[in-house]
Order: C-alpha cells, then structure tokens, then sequence
C-alpha cells in the first residue's frame, strides 16, 4: 500500500502529465474559445497571433515542469522555490497568451499586442493608411503583411497570416471614415 506522500507524487506527476499533454492542443482548442468568450459581442471577426500559441504551450509545460519538481525533488526549500519560479513564469506565459488578440468592430479595431496586458482600441478615424505589402512566389501573387499607419504616428505591423482574414473589412472601415488603402507589390 502507498502511503500518504507516495500518493501525492503520482497525483503530481499524473496532473503533469495531463499539463504537458493539454500543451499542444489547449493554447488552439481550449485558449481561443476562452477569449472569444470575452470580447464583446459586436466583435465581427476576433484573431490571435501565432506567439500566443507559442507562449500557452511553454507556460502549460512550465506549470507542469513545476508539478514534476513538486513530486521528484527531497529538499524542501529547493523544491518549492524551483516549483515556484516554474508557476510564476508558467502563469506569465499562461497570460500572455490569453491576452494577445485583435478584432473588428463596425466601430472600431481593437489590438492586444504580443507581450502587452492592456489593448488598444482604433476608431476607424484614426486610421490614416492601410499598406498591404505583396510577394510573388511560383508566379503567384499574396500578401505578406499588412501595415496600418495612425494618424496619431503609430505603426502596427502584422503579418498577413494572422490578419488576412480580417483585411478586407478594415480596408473597407478605413475608406468609409476617409482613409487611404494602398498595395506595395513586392518580388
């Protein structure tokens, strides 16, 4: 029979396991469904970039790195103090990626960059440009990344992966509140 301290560890080392697991799905299955929750209903279209993936998967695995320390390590203080430092830079990683999203509004976009707790909300008067840069590839033309200019001097650079989808809306936003939309074929 186990006894008590036994058990703790295979609880440890079983809800790893789980975290480790959950590290390569949850941050697509369970991370984006969580913000669509969130954002405001009148959000037309809601998007997230690639990093945000990347960080809930190292933040899963470092709050289950800290579960596996929890369970292999003897020394009391050593232990709680790695499995601490590995909570706290899971949970950092966990939030970052719960906080990195875009989406449109017939108002307005709204952007939580990479790495930033607080987002930014765009009118559609704000904008004073939208730059699509192209690339040809086996004679086929796509863009690459998509630029937005503000008339308050921000830029936001996005690459066409994360907000293709979203494009033809903000181009068509921007243009109602008399901004400009311009193409930069590239090679």
């Amino acid at each position: 029979m186990f006894d008590f301290i036994d058990q703790k560890k295979v609880v440890y080392v079983t809800f790893a396991v789980i975290l480790f697991i959950s590290a390569f799905f949850a941050p697509f299955a369970i991370f984006y469904p969580i913000k669509a929750m969130f954002i405001t209903p009148a959000a037309m279209e809601i998007g997230t970039s690639p990093i945000s993936w990347v960080t809930g998967a190292i933040g899963l695995s470092l709050v289950a790195g800290g579960l596996v320390v929890l369970a292999a390590m003897e020394q009391p203080v050593k232990k709680y103090g790695a499995a601490l430092v590995l909570f706290v830079t899971g949970i950092a990683g966990l939030s970052f990626s719960l906080t990195d999203y875009y989406y449109i509004t017939p108002e307005n976009f709204v952007h939580n960059a990479s790495f930033a707790l607080t987002s930014e909300i765009y009118e559609w008067t704000d904008f004073e440009k939208v730059q699509e840069h192209t690339v040809t590839e086996n004679g086929v033309t796509k863009v690459d990344a998509v630029t937005f200019y503000m008339k308050d001097g921000t830029v936001l650079d996005l690459n066409a992966a994360q907000i293709l989808d979203m494009t033809s809306t903000i181009k068509f936003g921007v243009e109602q509140a008399g901004g400009t939309t311009e193409r930069i074929e590239g090679n």
